[in-house]
Protein backbone atom coordinates (compact mmCIF):
# COMPACT_ATOMS: atom_id res chain seq x y z
CA UNK A 1 0.00 0.00 0.00
CA UNK A 2 1.13 3.54 -0.74
CA UNK A 3 1.64 6.19 1.91
CA UNK A 4 0.20 8.85 -0.38
CA UNK A 5 -2.83 9.67 -2.50
CA UNK A 6 -2.61 11.18 -5.98
CA UNK A 7 -5.54 13.12 -7.39
CA UNK A 8 -5.77 13.81 -11.11
CA UNK A 9 -8.60 14.06 -13.55
CA UNK A 10 -9.65 11.19 -15.80
CA UNK A 11 -7.59 11.82 -18.89
CA UNK A 12 -4.50 10.30 -20.44
CA UNK A 13 -2.37 13.44 -20.36
CA UNK A 14 -1.61 14.47 -16.76
CA UNK A 15 -0.40 18.06 -16.47
CA UNK A 16 -2.10 18.80 -13.12
CA UNK A 17 -2.28 16.70 -9.95
CA UNK A 18 -2.46 16.99 -6.17
CA UNK A 19 -0.47 14.55 -4.05
CA UNK A 20 -1.29 14.09 -0.35
CA UNK A 21 1.40 12.31 1.64
CA UNK A 22 -0.22 12.36 5.09
CA UNK A 23 -2.83 9.66 5.78
CA UNK A 24 -4.33 11.82 8.55
CA UNK A 25 -5.50 14.39 5.98
CA UNK A 26 -9.02 13.72 4.71
CA UNK A 27 -9.27 14.46 1.00
CA UNK A 28 -12.05 14.89 -1.51
CA UNK A 29 -11.66 15.46 -5.25
CA UNK A 30 -14.05 18.23 -6.31
CA UNK A 31 -14.84 16.82 -9.73
CA UNK A 32 -17.35 19.59 -10.53
CA UNK A 33 -14.38 22.02 -10.72
CA UNK A 34 -11.74 19.59 -12.00
CA UNK A 35 -10.99 18.91 -15.64
CA UNK A 36 -8.12 17.96 -17.94
CA UNK A 37 -5.66 20.58 -16.67
CA UNK A 38 -7.28 21.57 -13.35
CA UNK A 39 -7.44 19.42 -10.22
CA UNK A 40 -9.34 20.78 -7.21
CA UNK A 41 -9.21 18.98 -3.87
CA UNK A 42 -10.68 19.77 -0.47
CA UNK A 43 -8.29 18.92 2.36
CA UNK A 44 -9.33 18.53 6.01
CA UNK A 45 -6.92 18.05 8.89
CA UNK A 46 -8.50 18.51 12.30
CA UNK A 47 -10.07 21.99 12.32
CA UNK A 48 -8.12 23.08 9.24
CA UNK A 49 -10.08 22.93 6.00
CA UNK A 50 -8.84 24.30 2.70
CA UNK A 51 -9.01 23.98 -1.06
CA UNK A 52 -5.92 23.02 -3.07
CA UNK A 53 -5.78 23.65 -6.81
CA UNK A 54 -3.22 22.33 -9.27
CA UNK A 55 -3.56 23.98 -12.66
CA UNK A 56 -1.72 23.95 -15.95
CA UNK A 57 -2.51 26.86 -18.28
CA UNK A 58 -1.95 25.69 -21.85
CA UNK A 59 -0.23 28.43 -23.83
CA UNK A 60 -2.52 27.72 -26.81
CA UNK A 61 -5.70 28.39 -24.76
CA UNK A 62 -7.33 31.78 -24.25
CA UNK A 63 -5.97 32.77 -20.83
CA UNK A 64 -9.09 34.80 -19.99
CA UNK A 65 -11.18 31.60 -20.12
CA UNK A 66 -8.72 29.86 -17.77
CA UNK A 67 -8.74 32.88 -15.42
CA UNK A 68 -12.55 32.75 -15.35
CA UNK A 69 -12.41 29.06 -14.32
CA UNK A 70 -10.04 29.92 -11.45
CA UNK A 71 -12.31 32.80 -10.36
CA UNK A 72 -15.23 30.34 -10.15
CA UNK A 73 -13.17 28.11 -7.84
CA UNK A 74 -12.13 31.11 -5.71
CA UNK A 75 -15.81 32.10 -5.38
CA UNK A 76 -16.67 28.53 -4.36
CA UNK A 77 -13.87 28.48 -1.77
CA UNK A 78 -15.08 31.81 -0.27
CA UNK A 79 -14.12 31.77 3.41
CA UNK A 80 -11.89 28.70 3.22
CA UNK A 81 -8.16 28.82 2.86
CA UNK A 82 -6.91 28.36 -0.70
CA UNK A 83 -3.64 27.18 -2.21
CA UNK A 84 -3.11 27.47 -5.97
CA UNK A 85 -0.17 25.73 -7.59
CA UNK A 86 0.07 26.87 -11.19
CA UNK A 87 2.11 26.40 -14.32
CA UNK A 88 0.99 29.55 -16.11
CA UNK A 89 3.09 29.57 -19.27
CA UNK A 90 3.33 33.28 -18.57
CA UNK A 91 6.35 35.40 -17.84
CA UNK A 92 6.58 38.10 -15.18
CA UNK A 93 9.30 39.78 -13.18
CA UNK A 94 6.82 39.48 -10.29
CA UNK A 95 7.71 35.78 -10.01
CA UNK A 96 11.37 36.35 -10.85
CA UNK A 97 11.33 35.85 -14.60
CA UNK A 98 13.68 38.00 -16.64
CA UNK A 99 10.81 39.77 -18.43
CA UNK A 100 7.04 40.25 -18.37
CA UNK A 101 4.86 39.29 -21.33
CA UNK A 102 1.16 39.92 -22.08
CA UNK A 103 0.04 36.68 -20.37
CA UNK A 104 2.12 37.65 -17.34
CA UNK A 105 0.42 41.06 -17.12
CA UNK A 106 -3.01 39.37 -17.21
CA UNK A 107 -2.04 37.07 -14.34
CA UNK A 108 -0.49 39.94 -12.37
CA UNK A 109 -3.81 41.80 -12.63
CA UNK A 110 -5.72 38.65 -11.62
CA UNK A 111 -3.48 38.21 -8.56
CA UNK A 112 -4.06 41.83 -7.47
CA UNK A 113 -7.83 41.74 -8.07
CA UNK A 114 -8.19 38.58 -5.97
CA UNK A 115 -5.76 39.58 -3.17
CA UNK A 116 -3.58 36.53 -3.83
CA UNK A 117 0.01 36.21 -2.64
CA UNK A 118 2.78 34.84 -4.86
CA UNK A 119 5.17 32.55 -3.01
CA UNK A 120 7.62 31.85 -5.83
CA UNK A 121 11.01 32.73 -4.41
CA UNK A 122 13.99 34.04 -6.32
CA UNK A 123 16.37 31.12 -6.29
CA UNK A 124 19.25 29.50 -8.09
CA UNK A 125 16.98 26.43 -8.24
CA UNK A 126 14.73 26.96 -11.25
CA UNK A 127 11.10 25.87 -11.60
CA UNK A 128 11.17 25.51 -15.37
CA UNK A 129 13.96 24.11 -17.54
CA UNK A 130 13.22 23.75 -21.27
CA UNK A 131 15.90 23.23 -23.92
CA UNK A 132 16.13 27.00 -24.41
CA UNK A 133 17.22 27.87 -20.86
CA UNK A 134 15.73 28.01 -17.38
CA UNK A 135 13.63 30.35 -15.29
CA UNK A 136 11.34 30.73 -12.30
CA UNK A 137 7.89 30.64 -13.85
CA UNK A 138 4.48 30.17 -12.29
CA UNK A 139 2.12 31.66 -9.75
CA UNK A 140 3.26 29.46 -6.88
CA UNK A 141 6.14 27.06 -6.40
CA UNK A 142 5.56 23.86 -8.31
Amino acid sequence: SHNYKIFSFRNERKRAAVTVMNKKIDTLLLSQYSEEDIVVVELIYGNLKFIAISIYLDITNDITIDIHKIENIINFAKDRKLLISMVSNARSKTWHNILTNARGRIIEEFVLQNSLHIINEDSEITTFEPNTGSSNRGLNNR
